[in-house]
């Protein structure tokens, strides 16, 4: 089974990336579940996901990067075991640590680990105006990325776009920026591929 952790603070449009992420990802055959634990509008998300043939595992009542640890690992089992799942989406809340998720999984034995993939959604929209609020937990997610996506390119200006690229770099992030519009999936399947998952 293969991991793929979409982490990004909250509002910056991971469900959209996630659904449009599914379609490069089921190209390859391998069967796709998501697992979504932010808190809001979950079941409008979740209602999203299966109609486009997912499978939805709810993990509310906790970040999954601490006291949801137990039921994360059950629903992996458990999308194993009932459905074969080759790859699992994950969507951790706004402020979860990706390290926390990959630690858990990767000291799981209850899995066959192929491998974990860390992504990181930005909101240009937002960016600049709550960087220096939310250093820590971006510094956090921003540290296992493989790939960091600058969702909402349509909302600013080319220099803008410039300076939060050079904003990401200055949070300790040295790998792939990927310019995209999860509206449209825009930049999207060519952060997936980058991800080699």
């Amino acid at each position: 089974m293969k991991i793929v952790i979409v982490s990004g603070l909250l509002g910056v449009g991971k469900t959209s990336v996630i659904l449009k992420m599914l379609d490069p990802l089921m190209g390859t055959g391998s069967k796709v579940a998501v697992i979504e634990n932010d808190f809001g509008a979950m079941g409008v998300d979740s209602e999203v996901l299966e109609r486009n043939g997912m499978k939805v595992r709810d993990l509310k009542g906790g970040c999954i990067c601490c006291t949801m640890q137990g039921s994360l690992m059950d629903s992996l089992v458990s999308l194993k075991k009932e459905f074969a799942t080759e790859i699992v989406v994950i969507e951790p809340t706004g402020i979860a640590d990706p390290e926390f998720i990959v630690e858990s999984v990767r000291a799981f034995p209850g899995i066959d680990l192929e491998g974990v993939h860390v992504s990181v959604v930005v909101d240009c929209e937002r960016f600049l105006k709550i960087r220096r609020m939310f250093e820590r937990p971006l510094k956090n997610q921003m540290k296992l990325a493989e790939v960091v996506m600058l969702n909402k390119i349509d909302t600013v200006s080319d220099s803008d776009l410039s300076e939060i690229e050079e904003a990401v770099r200055g949070l300790g992030y040295s790998g792939p920026l990927f310019r995209i519009r999860g509206d449209t999936g825009e930049g999207i399947p060519e952060a997936v591929e980058a991800m080699h998952i």
